[in-house]
């Protein structure tokens, strides 16, 4: 071979291998170690006040409405009420909330949680005597005939308004499957002003005209009318009710849990009463694709089970979002340090924690700056939603950037984005990344990362294009 045509060969070859680099890495980013993250269904949600200081307010506030201050007469609608709550929000927050037919502790509506007009078809209704430290000063409170096919009829015609006016929303987090029982958990506890006595069927002199509790029909009745109302809303089931848990969890795996004892000892006995077999499965495996959120028991069970086994019940139950409140108490200094650090712990604990765990980059034929980003979920829970990562390469003249997919994490796990970034200059690159909502909310996902001029813009270093 000629002299000449080998030393063109010799120049391609070195010019190809410049471009098709080895993978260059950068330091993982330090961790920042403030104690808690707030995000989109992960950690403390706005509930009963939200004691508990977080760095950033909440991405969800949660409030549950009685049917009587949905429906002013037979179908005449008002939910003006839930729509104050949603224009109320700071824009990218969300409202989540669920609907009772009765509430033995703190009724709004002297005790009478459903419409009046329903109770003149309902004549097996009877009233109980509300628990004594009601919010609201009532005596009693209405029980409806929970069996009443024209109750079953217009809470199916309600939910099915409801949906009309808010399914897909994406200004809701989620709806409870509410409706059966006290404060609509499917459960009847709570009567006799005593927080422990179940609802007195058997007693005639209270129980008038022979009502029953609900029959399995009924109350999958009241559920499977809020399933079918909300196909793009995400729905959280009430666990009280085995029976009508495992019917919802079987309807689709999107749908979560909810259940209102974390702290309580009986928490994880009282979650899987007496399941077995593939229904304790369904149960116990459902935060794999929906997420389980949570309410402190409240009264003195809010620490029962230990300030480590709060915490606990968290990572053992992979729960994502903890009410904010509900802690028998009026403000957090009302709490003592232990109980306070319990507290940020387990907000800190709930839910998904991402953070980018590798950073690699090479020039290549195809991609002027390819980059290849890994991430761990510290957290105990995926996040369910979708989000995207905005990377961005930035000098003090130049921007270049591009969106890419942040893949569904399980905890415990790794997985890699990557990215190919065209038109590059030769020069030195701050690297950053924002996770944001695809769905253009505004809302951003928070990285246990030190924060760049608090707009959830986080450096992941500097690296230098040849």
């Amino acid at each position: 071979m000629p002299i000449k045509n080998l030393l063109c060969l010799l120049a391609a070859l070195t010019a190809t291998s410049a471009l098709a680099q080895d993978w260059q890495s950068l330091p993982p980013p330090a961790i920042d170690s403030r104690p808690l993250l707030t995000n989109p269904l992960r950690g403390l949600y706005g509930w009963e006040g939200g004691i508990v200081p977080l760095p950033r307010p909440s991405s969800e506030d949660y409030q549950r409405f009685a049917w009587a201050d949905l429906e002013l007469r037979e179908g005449v609608y008002d939910f003006s009420k839930i729509d104050a709550a949603l224009n109320r929000m700071p824009k990218g927050n969300r409202l989540a909330f669920g609907i009772l037919m009765m509430d033995t502790c703190c009724s709004g509506h002297k005790g009478d949680d459903i419409p009046p007009y329903l109770k003149a078809h309902m004549p097996k209704g009877f009233r109980i005597k509300a628990d004594p430290g009601n919010y609201g000063h009532v005596d009693t409170v209405y029980v409806p005939d929970w069996n009443s096919p024209y109750l079953l009829d217009r809470w199916q015609k309600l939910f099915a308004a409801l949906g009309r006016h808010f399914d897909g929303d994406p200004r809701i987090a989620w709806v409870d499957l509410r409706g059966y029982g006290n404060w609509g958990e499917g459960h009847v506890a709570g009567a006799n002003a005593y927080h422990w006595s179940q609802f007195p069927y058997d007693d005639p002199a209270v129980n008038l005209n022979g009502a029953a509790p609900g029959a399995l029909d009924s109350r999958i009745a009241l559920v499977d009318a809020i399933i079918d109302a909300f196909p793009h809303t995400q729905l959280i089931a009430m666990t009280d009710d085995k029976a009508v848990l495992v019917h919802a969890l079987k309807r689709s795996p999107r749908i979560g849990m909810r259940r209102d004892s974390w702290g309580a000892r009986m928490f994880g006995e009282s979650l899987l009463g007496d399941l077995t077999g593939l229904d304790r499965d369904l149960v116990l495996s459902r935060w794999q694709t929906a997420p389980f959120i949570v309410e402190s028991y409240g009264w003195d069970k809010v620490f029962e089970a230990g300030l480590d086994g709060i915490v606990k019940q968290v990572e053992d139950y992979h729960i994502s979002a903890i009410g904010n409140g509900n802690f028998n108490v009026g403000q957090w200094s009302d709490l003592p340090a232990d109980k306070q650090a319990a507290l940020l712990r387990s907000g800190d604990r709930a839910g998904y924690r991402y953070v980018p765990v590798t950073i690699q980059y090479r020039q290549t034929d195809d991609c002027a700056l390819a980059l290849k980003i890994g991430w761990r979920n510290d957290g105990v829970a995926p996040a369910y939603e979708p989000w995207r990562i905005h990377i961005r390469l930035a000098t003090v003249s130049i921007e270049r950037e591009t969106v890419i997919d942040l893949p569904k994490i399980m905890p415990g796990e790794t997985s890699e984005s990557t990215a190919c970034l065209d038109k590059i200059p030769s020069g030195a690159y701050d690297l950053q990344v924002q996770v944001i909502d695809p769905k253009g909310s505004g809302r951003t996902m928070a990285l246990p990362l030190k924060v760049r001029e608090d707009s959830d813009i986080y450096e992941l270093g500097r690296l230098t294009v040849p």
